[in-house]
């Protein structure tokens, strides 16, 4: 996992010893080693701090900050295709002293700049200083695995990997920003750019930030963006040779994120999208995989017997933990100090729990995060275009009707779950007929409405990525319009 956080500070009142206060809150995120940079400069106090979790080159070469000529580099993820990009880099003349891809990265960009950065194939958050250029750049993956936080007052600038880190600044004025309370209400988390706090933010995934030192300036502009690639035109090919192709992308992409000297497993559910991982790995292995389920007593909940029956079909090193009442109850009290802001998913429970069970066997854990973004696995997909594509004249009579009704006065539905709510839903979809404005409302845990009654504030509604939609051409149908903005939020901001 690797943690990282520091300062660019123009003020000059953070030093050292902040620095390794802000590093020791994420102890938790790198326990096999740490390191700090730490300079006093004529522009400003910079403060680079890394927490190790070796997963390649085990050995102290591998040791951050990472400094390079000119150039320290604090990283947290992984660069999967990291060995050809070092043979590129040799046939141009570098050398290296490591096995690690901290240390490719680094030459990377001392070789191509910023445009290194589309050469890598991973899961990335790093922080980079060019001393030549008085510039510091904050860059991270293009589907957002790694997360990235700044925070940018009074001439301080503050990052890390948690935004703990930044409490641990005595210069960091710890706001709430009430509006992101409003964002959290409906949506049960914090779409990004957006955080609780004021002047308090989550890089995008596939942007750079780049902080001037000489200017006193920082700016932020996406060098990926999924948008893009769902806009080009649609290729027009045979079922059976995009199925292969499909298989050959997914056996890549598994098998370079099994690219680690540590031990790695898969958390399994027994759904497809775990299942497909745990399988293609499997079969191209003699060695058992070795794969982890949380299971419950209430059968309602419960899948790790489906999960059991994947294992034993592929054959794979299996094992189940059967979770109590109190364990997962347990759970909860550490949900703040893990999250640092309001969440609100359930699933983090189970998540929790198998991590904590998968720890005890291997240092790397495999998911199926992304299956239901990209292959419309979420019902929310079907729904959208079902309510929106009924003929008009029943929309225009449903829509027409249901709006002059109030549903709370409406008798035998006052007991009935969430209905009020599920009701006003309906009536914004049938006005609209926008199946991704209909995604939009059906992922709302609470109506503009409610949050109007909920609140004794008036709140600023913000544009957040599920307003995408003109940015998306026709090249696009409804489904492939609702996939391409579920990939820029519910996958980054609540799976991820």
């Amino acid at each position: 996992m690797c943690g990282i956080t520091g300062f660019c500070d123009f003020t000059t009142k953070s030093d050292s010893s902040i620095l390794k206060s802000m590093l020791k809150v994420i102890s938790h995120r790198g326990p096999d080693d740490e390191g700090i940079f730490f300079e006093a400069g004529p522009l400003a106090n910079i403060g680079l701090g890394h927490k190790r979790l070796s997963i390649l080159d085990l050995s102290p070469l591998g040791h951050q900050p990472y400094q390079y000529k000119h150039l320290s580099l604090i990283y947290n993820g992984e660069v999967y295709n990291f060995k050809e990009i070092r043979s590129d880099l040799i046939k141009l003349g570098y050398s290296f002293l490591s096995n690690s891809d901290t240390e490719v990265i680094i030459k990377a960009y001392d070789a191509w700049g910023l445009g290194c950065v589309d050469n890598f194939i991973g899961m990335f958050s790093f922080a980079l200083l060019d001393a030549d250029k008085q510039k510091l750049f904050l860059i991270r993956d293009r589907a957002g695995v790694k997360p990235m936080y700044y925070y940018w007052k009074h001439d301080l600038f503050l990052f890390g990997s948690e935004l703990k880190s930044f409490h641990q600044n005595s210069h960091f004025e710890k706001e709430l920003d009430y509006d992101s309370v409003a964002l959290y209400l409906q949506y049960s988390y914090i779409p990004a750019p957006y955080t609780i706090f004021k002047n308090t933010f989550k890089l995008r995934p596939g942007h750079i930030l780049e902080v001037d030192l000489v200017k006193k300036e920082i700016k932020d502009y996406p060098y990926w963006n999924v948008i893009d690639y769902y806009n080009k035109p649609k290729l027009n090919l045979p079922y059976n040779e995009v199925k292969g192709e499909l298989e050959k992308i997914l056996k890549s992409a598994c098998e370079y994120r099994m690219v680690a000297d540590v031990p790695v497993g898969v958390f399994l559910s027994g759904g497809y999208d775990s299942s497909a991982v745990a399988a293609l790995l499997q079969s191209e292995r003699t060695q058992r995989l070795k794969t982890f389920t949380i299971g419950f007593e209430e059968q309602k909940y419960n899948e790790a017997p489906f999960a059991k029956a994947i294992a034993q079909h592929l054959g794979t090193d299996h094992t189940e933990y059967y979770c109590t009442h109190r364990e997962a109850f347990g759970i909860i009290p550490k949900l703040p100090e893990i999250y640092d802001e309001p969440f609100g998913d359930n699933s983090i429970i189970p998540t929790t729990l198998v991590s904590q069970l998968a720890i005890k066997y291997v240092k790397v854990a495999l998911s199926g995060d992304g299956g239901d973004e990209i292959f419309a696995g979420y019902p929310k997909f079907g729904m959208s275009l079902k309510y929106t594509h009924l003929p008009n004249w029943v929309q225009s009579m449903f829509s027409s009707g249901m709006s002059l009704v109030n549903p709370d006065l409406i008798p035998g539905t006052r007991n009935s779950f969430n209905f009020s709510t599920r009701y006003r839903k309906m009536q914004e979809i049938w006005k609209n007929h926008d199946p991704a404005g209909a995604m939009k409302i059906i992922s709302q845990f609470h109506s503009d409405f409610e949050l109007t009654r909920l609140l004794k504030y008036s709140y600023k509604k913000r544009r957040s990525d599920f307003d995408l939609s003109p940015e998306i051409n026709s090249n696009n149908d409804s489904l492939n319009q609702m996939l391409a903005i579920d990939y820029r939020t519910f996958l980054v901001d609540n799976n991820l």
